[in-house]
């Protein structure tokens, strides 16, 4: 340092007096900007080694976030924004982050352009959270920006966080402070000062007809302010809204209590999920109808997405919030409800196609939604469900603007469908090869374009891929689309499609099958329809086979098996004795070996419980049960019995047992389905068994009730296949059938509907002008696809015979349909002994098992194997005894067998 002693001269001082002026070495300054240098360089090489490692691996948040204040160090403003701006694109920012950017930028906005960049900044911040101190600041910095322009984004702040019970009075005071400073800096004589009286008394009454936490302190200003402009009676009014959004506020007020205690945010995502709930619930009251419950659900919402925007249960929320906006909110927030879901969800299909969607009702042309199905694929799908779902949500929209008399729409259109079929199997490889594109674009070729030849090329193309070529549903719709084509196909031709189809299908050949014999039946002659039914049996008995290959495989039931050293004989052999199975049942031979490890497989769905000491021990045995006549054997197994029964028992009753799920089933969709029911504790999906016809599922729920909700839905779709739901039984025994057998007056069968019509919409358009329906049920295939059957059930015998008279031979589509009331032929009991089956008489297949999967015989299938015939002995035995060798008798089925096979 050096000290310069100047003699200042000044009016005031003395003249003498001595000013000290202290100044840097010209050393110490070049060793602080050294000093400066040497950390910029560091500064620049740890920004230099992020950007490396973020090019290599770009999804790591923190290194963003590291980056981004490294550059900060460095005074590099565009760099820093930059840097920002690309972290925004890639992830939704955390609330402490967007508000630091936003205080940033806050000191820096002083032009209309910054200004302008900062409100938008402060938009985009509300769609990624839901974040107090963010809205709190935007209304901090809008009170400076001028009346009109902070009553604008005061608004704007409102509509997102107004109705908020928590935080809503803070802005809602915030308003009306800007409404009291307006109105002081005017005179009573001023022309507006009415109007901003006004403005001032509706900030008031919101504040106290709204169920805000501490609304009431604003009570009695309203009143001083609403008695000396409107008088007592509008007072009064408000009173009994704001009793009763006082009333309102205290039902809710315990779910904010427990949101304030919370740090879990799965915990925190099941209260937000009751106090939905809640609000729906009290929405439904008549005397809550001014409290603005839709928005406060829009609100909960939101705090609740972003609150808990990892938990499993948030995207069910979005969904909600989607939906529940589009009924209740207007375009504008509708379009912002969508864009803050398409923020926390980028990577689930869902919400980019409710985009596209709302911008098509909106009237945008097709470049707008283009640009939004790009910008939703460059985020990546989570799923190759969810890329198809959105590339078919993208071809849909431009099919709809798709002007099929026009060459060039028609080209952009083919196009696009095949760069979506390339795009998916490149992106996502073998899952690309069981893929619905296709199909969409050989039904257009077929149906809209009219182009069959390009249509058949497609379906080749299909068949090339994994094992498209073995799957029914791709000759199905190839058979039905080449059936009702034009020019029309030749029968030999469309035959031979019939014959490829029953020779490559495997994993349904029964769909093939029917397909054919209906052709048949329809079109062919006595030639092709025994050749048809000859190859059709022997497919399906190669397919029952293999059928019954794989039961036996997935129960060990096969033949060889060792039987475990830990059994004892005769146990083993008494258990085998008690599960032969009997005539009718679909139970195969199980040991006790299997039996052991079915028990295993069930108790690990079971909830674990904790036994209280003292409630239960060792299992205590009476001396009657040594004395027992079972044996040893049967007390050990009695003992099992006891200890196991209550659990299994209960275990049961909780249990539901899903079949007839897709091959490739989305456990995610089916949990989230079966979870409306009740509360799911294990799931339990077995994917692909062909022995089933689909993959089956077990799932335990906590209640017995959840078991008996969801049977209620029994043949639910999921995604195209009806669910079959059934109350799972370890004992295996057969259900009682669930409908009525006897003739129902007010109940209708249908049949020869068109299958376009056979859904519960179309079907009660037709048959609800007759009187008050209670059920319609659509009989469908396995793999959903209708039969052209439905039961139409009314509420009283009058409106059904009314219903039959008038539409039985209707003409609906193309096909004069059949309506009569229900009469099902009576079923055989189970301990009936069966009749003998007469020549020409169906034989009904009683005993279960895979009966809509066998196909009718043209020869009765009593014909088609010996069976024993005590009548043709015992009557030789008696003509040759008493010497009538001629005299005349019946005929016995054998007898007919004989004389057929002989031809």
């Amino acid at each position: 340092m050096a000290i310069v002693e100047d003699e200042v001269r000044n009016e005031s001082e003395e003249d003498n007096e001595i000013e000290v002026v202290v100044e840097e070495d010209d050393a110490d300054q070049d060793s602080d900007e050294s000093d400066d240098d040497d950390d910029e360089e560091v500064l620049e090489r740890k920004v230099a080694e992020l950007e490396q490692r973020i090019s290599e691996d770009p999804y790591n948040y923190d290194e963003h976030i590291e980056l981004i204040q490294a550059l900060w160090g460095l005074s590099e403003l565009d760099r820093w924004r930059a840097a920002f701006d690309r972290l925004q694109q890639m992830f939704v920012l955390k609330d402490v982050h967007w508000l630091l950017r936003i205080q940033t930028e806050e000191t820096l906005a002083h032009s209309p352009e910054a200004k302008e960049q900062l409100v938008e900044l402060f938009r985009q911040a509300s769609l990624d959270c839901y974040y107090i101190p963010i809205l709190t600041e935007w209304c901090s910095w809008s009170l400076g920006a001028g009346a009109d322009s902070a009553r604008t984004h005061l608004e704007e702040v409102l509509r997102l966080a107004g109705p908020d019970p928590l935080s809503g009075k803070l802005f809602w005071d915030a308003k009306r402070e800007l409404e009291k400073a307006q109105l002081e800096s005017m005179s009573v004589d001023d022309p507006d000062y009415k109007k901003q009286r006004e403005r001032t008394l509706f900030c008031l009454e919101e504040t106290v007809s709204r169920p805000l936490l501490n609304g009431e302190e604003a009570w009695a200003q309203f009143q001083e302010l609403a008695s000396a402009m409107h008088g007592q009676d509008y007072v009064d009014k408000v009173k009994k809204q704001h009793d009763a959004a006082t009333e309102y506020l205290q039902k809710i007020t315990p779910y904010e209590d427990k949101l304030l205690t919370m740090e879990n945010p799965e915990e925190k995502c099941k209260v937000y999920e009751e106090y939905i709930d809640k609000v729906k619930e009290l929405s439904l009251e008549e005397k809550y109808a001014d409290c603005d419950s839709n928005g406060i659900l829009k609100v909960l919402y939101d705090r609740a997405t972003s609150e808990c925007i990892n938990c499993e249960g948030a995207y069910n929320l979005l969904v909600a919030w989607a939906r529940q906006s589009s009924r209740h909110s207007s375009r504008a927030t509708q379009s912002r409800v969508l864009s803050a879901c398409t923020r926390r969800r980028p990577r689930r299909a869902t919400f980019w196609l409710l985009t596209m969607q709302h911008a098509e009702h909106e009237g945008k042309g097709v470049d707008e939604v283009k640009t939004i199905f790009e910008t939703a694929l460059s985020k990546g799908m989570e799923s190759y469900k969810q890329a198809e779902s959105l590339w078919l949500g993208y071809l849909e929209c431009l099919r709809r603007s798709t002007a099929f008399d026009n060459e060039p729409d028609v080209e952009r259109l083919r196009r696009t469908f095949r760069l979506a079929w390339d795009s998916l199997a490149e992106a996502w490889g073998e899952e690309a090869n069981d893929c619905e594109v296709p199909l969409y674009w050989a039904r257009l070729e077929y149906n809209r374009m009219k182009d069959p030849k390009q249509g058949k090329e497609i379906f080749e193309e299909i068949f090339k891929y994994g094992e498209n070529k073995t799957m029914s549903k791709y000759w199905e719709a190839y058979i039905n689309l080449e059936s009702h084509r034009h020019p029309s196909l030749s029968e030999n031709k469309l035959r031979e499609l019939h014959r490829r189809a029953l020779r490559f299908v495997t994993d349904y050949p029964p769909a093939a099958a029917r397909l054919w014999t209906d052709y048949e039946r329809d079109y062919g002659q006595l030639a092709t329809a025994t050749e048809c039914q000859h190859l059709c049996e022997a497919k399906l008995k190669e397919w029952r086979d293999s059928y019954q290959a794989m039961k036996d495989k997935m129960t060990n039931q096969k033949k060889g098996n060792k039987q475990p050293q830990n059994k004892k004989g005769k146990f083993d052999k008494k258990k085998k004795e008690e599960d032969k199975p009997k005539k009718g049942k679909r139970k195969s031979d199980e040991s006790a070996q299997d039996s052991e490890v079915k028990r295993k497989k069930d108790s690990s769905m079971e909830v674990d419980e904790k036994v209280k000491e003292g409630e239960s021990g060792a299992l205590k045995r009476s001396h009657d049960d040594d004395d027992s006549s079972e044996g040893a054997d049967n007390k050990r197994q009695r003992t099992e019995n006891a200890k196991s029964a209550p659990r299994v028992s209960g275990n049961e009753a909780c249990t539901l047992f899903v079949s007839n799920l897709d091959y490739n089933v989305n456990e995610k969709n089916l949990r989230d389905k079966l979870s409306e029911y009740g509360e799911v504790v294990s799931l339990r999906v077995r994917a692909g068994v062909k022995a089933f016809g689909g993959s089956i599922c077990y799932c335990q729920y906590t209640t017995s009730e959840a078991v008996d909700e969801a049977i209620k839905h029994d043949r639910t779709a999921l995604d195209g296949r009806p669910m079959f739901l059934s109350r799972y039984s370890a004992s295996k025994t057969k259900g009682s059938f669930k409908y009525a057998t006897t003739v129902e007056k007010n109940k209708l069968f249908v049949r020869n509907l068109p299958f376009s019509h056979c859904t519960r919409e179309r079907l009660t358009e037709i048959f609800d002008k007759y009187g008050k329906l209670s059920d319609i049920r659509v009989v469908t295939f396995k793999d959903g696809k209708p039969k052209g059957l439905a039961y139409v059930d009314y509420e009283d015998e009058k409106s059904a015979a009314e219903a039959v008279e008038k539409t039985n031979g209707m003409l609906i589509a193309d096909r004069n349909i059949e309506v009569a009331v229900s009469a099902p032929p009576p079923r055989p009991r189970a301990d009936a002994t069966p009749a003998p089956a007469l020549l020409g008489q169906p034989k009904r297949d009683t005993g279960g098992g895979m009966r809509r999967t066998q196909l009718s015989s043209f020869i009765p299938s009593v014909l088609q194997k010996p069976i024993p015939s005590t009548s043709t002995s015992a009557a030789s035995g008696s003509n040759g005894a008493n010497g009538h060798a001629s005299e005349a008798r019946p005929l016995s089925n054998t007898d007919f067998r004989t004389l057929l096979l002989k031809k």
